[in-house]
């Protein structure tokens, strides 16, 4: 009787570990995951395309097939760079050739002490996680400056 106490508990404890990576995946795309207002770049057809506003500089890009307690998932890491000479927050947004574009913002919540946005030279790189199944065949990284 134990041991099925046990395995019981076991199946469970994973029931809800993958219900809170679900939850927490949830509410990260609800505030990363606002509509995509805008396009891709025009006359993108294929590949990897870039618009970036002056004020930017995309730093880093990596897309890879990440296992997760809910299967494989497609993550991006994106980094970006305030070449700018004042405080500035960005949105990006990943427009994918097959699928639904994603959008976020840089920084995407308050940090302690710092302004809402990234000071001058500074940079972040954030880790975008996409319910796909499989390795994108191209996309868009669109950067936009945001005015509060």
């Amino acid at each position: 009787m134990e041991i099925m106490n046990k395995k019981g508990d076991q199946k469970m404890k994973k029931i809800v570990r993958v219900g809170m990576l679900l939850g927490l995946l949830g509410a990260i795309g609800v505030l990363m995951g606002m509509p995509a207002m805008g396009q891709p770049p025009e006359n993108w057809t294929a590949g990897i395309a870039y618009e970036v506003v002056p004020a930017a500089k995309i730093t880093k890009i990596s897309f890879y097939m990440d296992m997760t307690e809910a299967g494989p998932m497609l993550f991006y890491d994106v980094g970006i760079q305030n070449v700018s000479e004042k405080p500035v927050r960005f949105k990006l947004t990943i427009y994918p050739l097959e699928g639904d574009p994603v959008a976020g913002l840089y920084p995407l919540m308050p940090r302690r002490g710092k302004p809402l946005a990234l000071e001058p030279k500074e940079e972040m790189v954030l880790k975008w996680p996409i319910f796909a199944k499989e390795m994108p065949k191209g996309f868009a990284l669109v950067v936009k400056d945001v005015e509060e």
